[in-house]
C-alpha cells in the first residue's frame, strides 16, 4: 500500500475529473444535512459528548455494513500486509480523532451560527490547513507554493464567510 503521489498519479479522464467533482460537491452538501442532523440530535439529548458517541457509532456501523457488503460482492479483496502496515505513518490512523473534533465544533455551535455560516467557516478553515499542508508538502502531498492567487481566493472566502453571516 504504496503512498501514491503527484509524480506516480496518472492525469485523469475529464469526465472522471468531473464525477469525481461532483462527487465531492454532494458530500459537501451533505455537510449540512449533518448539521441538521447533529443539531436535532443535541436537542434531543441535551448531551454534546453521547451525540459525538452516538454519530461515531451509527457510522462505524454504516461502515461496516459497507465493507462486508464488498467483501461479500468483490472478487479484488486488497489488505494492507504487515509492512504496509508498519510503513503507515504512526499519525495516519487518527483522522477519525480529528474528524471528531469537527463533529464536536458542530454539534456545539452549528445551530448558533446557522448551517450556511458554519459551513462557509469550516470550508475557510480547511483552506488555510491546505494552504500550509500544500506549502510545506506535508502528510504525503507535493509540495505547492503559496500564490497570490490562492492567498485571494482564500480572502473570497473570508468575504463569503461574512456576507453569510451578516445577511
Amino acid at each position: 500500500m504504496t503512498v501514491k503521489t503527484a509524480e506516480t498519479r496518472a492525469a485523469l479522464p475529464r469526465v472522471t475529473t468531473a464525477l469525481i467533482f461532483a462527487f465531492i460537491l454532494v458530500g459537501g452538501a451533505l455537510r449540512s444535512v449533518e448539521a441538521g442532523c447533529q443539531n436535532s440530535l443535541k436537542l434531543a439529548l441535551k448531551n454534546v459528548w453521547l451525540c459525538g458517541v452516538i454519530s461515531y457509532a451509527v457510522a462505524f456501523t454504516g461502515f461496516a455494513i459497507f465493507l462486508t457488503v464488498a467483501l461479500l460482492v468483490s472478487t479484488n479483496r486488497p489488505w494492507p500486509t504487515r509492512a504496509d502496515i508498519r510503513s503507515m505513518p504512526r499519525w495516519a490512523p487518527f483522522g477519525g480523532l480529528l474528524g471528531g473534533a469537527a463533529i464536536l465544533a458542530m454539534i456545539s455551535v452549528a445551530s448558533d451560527v446557522g448551517a450556511g455560516t458554519f459551513n462557509a467557516l469550516i470550508i475557510a478553515g480547511q483552506m488555510f490547513g491546505a494552504l500550509a499542508i500544500d506549502h510545506f508538502g506535508l502528510m504525503g502531498f507535493p509540495r505547492r507554493a503559496v500564490s497570490p492567487k490562492r492567498v485571494a481566493a482564500c480572502a473570497l472566502i473570508i468575504i463569503g464567510i461574512y456576507l453569510m453571516a451578516t445577511y
